[in-house]
C-alpha cells in the first residue's frame, strides 16, 4: 500500500491532495487492480482530517472510474479486464492439418513448414517476402504504421504526443474520447491506439460503436494498453530539497501542474516554494529571470528544449510514460 501523506497549511486543498496521490498510485500500477484501500475511518485517523473530506475524496475516485465502493466491504482499486489482443493463430485459421499438427509456439518449426510450403510449390523467394508482408499488414501493424494515443482530457494530449514521438521516433497522432466519435470507420481501422488501462475499457466500446461488422477480438488486437508514470524519480528530488527552496514547473498542460502541485503540496506543504509556469499563457522568458534562485526545474517534453536553452539550472524532465512502457512500445512498433 502506498503511503498517502497530506499537508494541512496548503494553497491546495486536502480533497485534492488525496484525490492526486491515489490516482497517480492507480493509472501507474503502483496500487494493484483489486487492492484493498484504508477505510474512510482509518484514512481520516491516519491523516488527522475530517472523515467527510475523505468520503468526498473516495467517490470522486470512484466517480472517475478509479475504485469501487462498496457498503459492508469498502474501497477497492477498481478491477479493469484490460483487452489483450489474442495469438494470431495464422496458417491454421485456414485449415491446413498439416500445420496444425505443429506447435505454433514454435517459432523454428513454423519458419521450415514455410520454407518447405514455398520451395515444394516453386514460389521464389520474392513471391514469398510478399505473401509475408501482406499477412502481416492483415494481422497487425507494420513497423512505421499508424500510432494514436487517447485520452479523457484533450489539455494533455499534446504533451503525450511530444513524449511518444521523442521516445518512439515515429509520428503520433491524438485523440480524445469523445472526438473519437467524429472519425471515420476506415481511419478508426487504419490505426492501433495506444491508451491508459483506466480508459480502455471505454474506448474499446467507442470502436466498438463505430465498428459493428468488425469482431472484438480484431477491435482488441489494434489497442495497446499501458500504465502511466509514478512520478518516483520526480518525487525524490522533492524529499531532498532544502526548506524555502524554490522549484519552477512548466507544462503544456494546466492538468499536469494542478497534479504536480497537488502532489508536492501533500509531501512538503508550504515548505518549499513553487512557481508554475503554463506553455502558451506565461512567457518561458519567467524562466531565465527565476534562474538564479531556481534549484530544479520540471518540465514535460513539449517545453523541455527551450526551457533548457533559457536556463543553466537543473531541468528534470517530468516523465508521463514510465521507462518499462516505453520499451515494450519500441518492441511492438519495430515488430
Amino acid at each position: 500500500m502506498m503511503d498517502i501523506t497530506v499537508q494541512k497549511n496548503t494553497s491546495v486543498s486536502l480533497h485534492s491532495q488525496i484525490v492526486t496521490q491515489f490516482s497517480m498510485g492507480i493509472t501507474s500500477g503502483v496500487l494493484k487492480e483489486g487492492s484493498k484501500l484504508p477505510s474512510i475511518r482509518a484514512l481520516s485517523k491516519k491523516l488527522g482530517i475530517h472523515h467527510n473530506t475523505c468520503l468526498f475524496a473516495y467517490r470522486e475516485l470512484s466517480d472517475l472510474g478509479l475504485i469501487e465502493l462498496q457498503h459492508g466491504s469498502g474501497a477497492r482499486v477498481k478491477s479493469i479486464k484490460t483487452p489483450k489482443a489474442q495469438p494470431d493463430k495464422g496458417l491454421a485459421e485456414q485449415g491446413d492439418l498439416a500445420l496444425g499438427n505443429l506447435a505454433l509456439n514454435n517459432l523454428s518449426m513454423l519458419a521450415e513448414f514455410f520454407v518447405r510450403q514455398i520451395s515444394e510449390g516453386g514460389h521464389s523467394w520474392q513471391e514469398a517476402q510478399a505473401a509475408l508482408m501482406s499477412a502481416r499488414k492483415k494481422l497487425s501493424m507494420p513497423a512505421g504504421g499508424k500510432w494514436m494515443f487517447v485520452d479523457l482530457h484533450a489539455d494533455i494530449l499534446p504533451v503525450f504526443k511530444a513524449e511518444l514521438e521523442q521516445l518512439l521516433q515515429c509520428p503520433m497522432e491524438t485523440t480524445t474520447l469523445a472526438d473519437l466519435e467524429t472519425l471515420d470507420r476506415g481511419t478508426c481501422q487504419s490505426y492501433r491506439f495506444i491508451v491508459s488501462r483506466y480508459h480502455a475499457r471505454a474506448l474499446e466500446e467507442r470502436l466498438k460503436a463505430i465498428l459493428p461488422e468488425v469482431s472484438l477480438k480484431e477491435i482488441q488486437g489494434q489497442l495497446i494498453v499501458i500504465d502511466l508514470g509514478s512520478g518516483q524519480q520526480e518525487l525524490s528530488l522533492i524529499h531532498k530539497l532544502q526548506e524555502g527552496s524554490l522549484i519552477a514547473i512548466v507544462s503544456a498542460s494546466a492538468i499536469i501542474l494542478r497534479q504536480a502541485e497537488a502532489v508536492i503540496r501533500a509531501i512538503r506543504g508550504e515548505e518549499i516554494l513553487i512557481r508554475s509556469v503554463l506553455l502558451g499563457e506565461e512567457p518561458l522568458e519567467e524562466i531565465s529571470k527565476l534562474s538564479s534562485r531556481v534549484k530544479v526545474i520540471f518540465s514535460d517534453r513539449l517545453c523541455l528544449a527551450r526551457v533548457s536553452a533559457l536556463t543553466a539550472t537543473f531541468v528534470q524532465p517530468v516523465q508521463t510514460i514510465p521507462d518499462h512502457e516505453a520499451e515494450r512500445l519500441k518492441a511492438l512498433i519495430k515488430a
